[in-house]
């Protein structure tokens, strides 16, 4: 079409563009918001339709293991899932850790930083072998049936075996870096003789 002025062919094209693309530019993100309800563009009509949303809507898992999955949602606007996510969010039960009590830190991390740093890491329990504590603030309700207990106890020394000229701190000090491994599960009750696999962790 080699109209001057204006092509409908290449409106049409460029309408279509924004309503079924997100453009990724050097400095920008284009069309990122949905535009898919009625009255937005004339000649299209997106009245929302629960059989064409089952007809168009389908799922491709790219991948799957035993901690994670990769899926990919076609045929479906970008806000609907959005809402799959923070309903997964929401809805699918994970255990973490709520509670630190702290004896002595001499890090550098301040003890307020290093108790939100250990709640996001993920425990690898499974929330139905457990009980929901509706009074977290309560400590006698603590018992091996709703609560999984760590303890994380590491001392940073320097290495007598570090070699001359080194000035790495992995290399100059024990324990130099504090991770999730360092957490030791401590079993509470019967927990113990409860788990069939592995430890909590």
């Amino acid at each position: 079409c080699h109209c001057p002025v204006f092509c409908p062919k290449m409106e049409w094209d460029r309408v279509e563009q924004m309503r079924s693309r997100v453009e990724m530019k050097r400095y920008t993100v284009e069309n990122s918001s949905s535009k898919n309800f009625p009255r937005v563009f004339s000649d299209y009509d997106d009245t929302w339709s629960m059989e064409e949303l089952r007809e168009k809507f389908h799922v491709e898992i790219a991948s799957l293991s035993d901690t994670d999955m990769e899926f990919d949602m076609i045929g479906i606007d970008a806000s609907i899932a959005n809402a799959f996510r923070r309903i997964l969010i929401a809805e699918v039960p994970t255990m973490a850790i709520e509670k630190v009590f702290l004896v002595n830190n001499t890090s550098i991390v301040q003890d307020e930083i290093l108790a939100h740093r250990l709640g996001l890491i993920p425990v690898f329990a499974d929330p139905r072998e457990f009980e929901f504590r509706p009074n977290v603030d309560d400590e006698s309700t603590c018992s091996e049936s709703n609560t999984i207990e760590f303890s994380l106890k590491v001392k940073c020394s320097r290495n007598p075996k570090a070699a001359k000229g080194a000035n790495h701190p992995s290399e100059l000090f024990l324990h130099s870096n504090v991770t999730s491994s360092d957490l030791k599960w401590v079993p509470l009750g019967d927990q113990r003789r409860k788990v069939s696999k592995e430890e909590y962790k």
